[in-house]
């Protein structure tokens, strides 16, 4: 198939811009997908013009979640990191230099990123990258692929569970593909598109500072943060940009619905409080939020009840813990304030050595995408 770079046009008093791949569907109910979890897309919409004016329909039913989790946190050490070396690969995989399927991964190795390398030619999938294009390839640095695995359970268990579902392999890996070429400095704040796994992706830009207290601008993929040093990294179909992690779990729903799919099940207490409020419409929108969620060991069914006895001040601290805007991890700030959905109230957020403190709550478990924004869960009420 042919594609052509997408196009957009953005000002100001327009919808924000969205990537436009002909691959995927054109009209914004894409920002409702739901993907299946077997990774298997069926595109039956037709290219047409965006529509803006409505919301698109919801469910109420909790999207699957076979293959997402809850991250841990970021900070992963490695008792043993030849453990989890991807730079020798097995004498199966050895391909020859002069193959044309090796022109891909052989980029990807110059520039450092063997994992990436090793798990699309495991896949098949360097050979399907190598023959269609243009694409823009998001690739996870090795040491954020050993992350994945340990939270897989290791690096054995993880090769068990690709070989038993292959496409659990191959649509995480198509989940940073999408198609046309973008350089860096052309993704816009909350662009968003379908990846070639038919999940949606969204794109963030920050201004933080650095050790010196210089701004910064920092761009993130569903908050994987590009790595400006090697970004635009030119690959024979396209553009690939270093990203400092795996882009999983994957988004399975709008907020309400991530928070519902929540394999632990932390949420119940917050969710119930969200609907019982009438704010649980409002995260199931276009409009993107960020909310700093509550588990249920924060409140009892009985601290619950009381409190939704009085439902203004239910309601005024349900909207505590919403601000508007994706705020991913990677574009948080030393220090910063930030407005909440209530509007008497700004929260105070601050960073410090990779741990995030929001009021007198920490959050927990950081970064769970959702198609309409991005939850941090947190110790303690806002």
């Amino acid at each position: 198939p042919q594609y052509t770079s997408p196009q957009y046009n953005y000002s100001p008093t327009q919808s924000p811009p969205k990537f436009l791949p002909t691959l995927a569907p054109h009209h914004d109910d894409s920002i409702n997908y739901i993907p299946s979890s077997t990774y298997n897309p069926v595109y039956s919409t037709t290219t047409g013009q965006i529509s803006t004016t409505t919301d698109p329909p919801t469910t109420s039913t909790p999207a699957p979640s076979t293959y997402s989790f809850t991250p841990q946190s970021q900070s992963t050490s490695y008792p043993n990191e030849d453990y989890y070396s991807f730079q020798t690969p097995s004498p199966n995989s050895q391909i020859g230099s002069s193959s044309p399927v090796a022109i891909l991964g052989d980029t990807l190795k110059a520039n450092g990123l063997y994992a990436m390398a090793r798990y699309l030619r495991q896949s098949g999938l360097d050979m399907v990258l190598n023959e269609t294009g243009p694409y823009t390839v998001f690739v996870p640095t090795d040491r954020a692929f050993r992350a994945l695995l340990v939270q897989l359970g290791g690096p054995d268990r993880a090769e068990v569970k690709f070989k038993e579902n292959p496409r659990l392999l191959s649509g995480l890996l198509l989940h940073h593909v999408i198609p046309g070429a973008f350089k860096v400095d052309s993704l816009l704040d909350e662009m968003t598109g379908v990846s070639l796994a038919g999940t949606q992706l969204r794109v963030n830009t920050y201004t933080t500072q650095d050790n010196e207290w210089n701004d910064v601008k920092v761009v993130t993929i569903n908050g994987a943060k590009i790595v400006r040093e090697k970004g635009d990294i030119v690959i024979p179909q396209g553009i690939a940009h270093t990203v400092d992690r795996v882009m999983f779990p994957l988004p399975v729903g709008d907020i309400v619905q991530t928070l519902q799919s929540d394999r632990e099940g932390r949420f119940s207490r917050f969710i119930k409080l969200l609907q019982e409020t009438g704010v649980a419409p409002m995260l199931q929108g276009t409009k993107t939020y960020t909310v700093f969620a509550p588990t249920d060991a924060v409140l009892t069914d009985n601290e619950l009840k009381k409190l939704l006895e009085q439902r203004a001040t239910a309601r005024a601290l349900a909207l505590r813990h919403i601000t508007p805007g994706s705020l991913y991890s990677a574009g948080m700030l030393f220090y910063q304030l930030r407005d909440s959905m209530n509007n008497a109230n700004q929260i105070q957020l601050s960073k410090e050595a990779g741990r995030v403190k929001v009021n007198n709550a920490h959050v927990i478990s950081r970064n769970i995408p959702a198609t309409n924004g991005v939850i941090h869960a947190i110790d303690n009420l806002l």
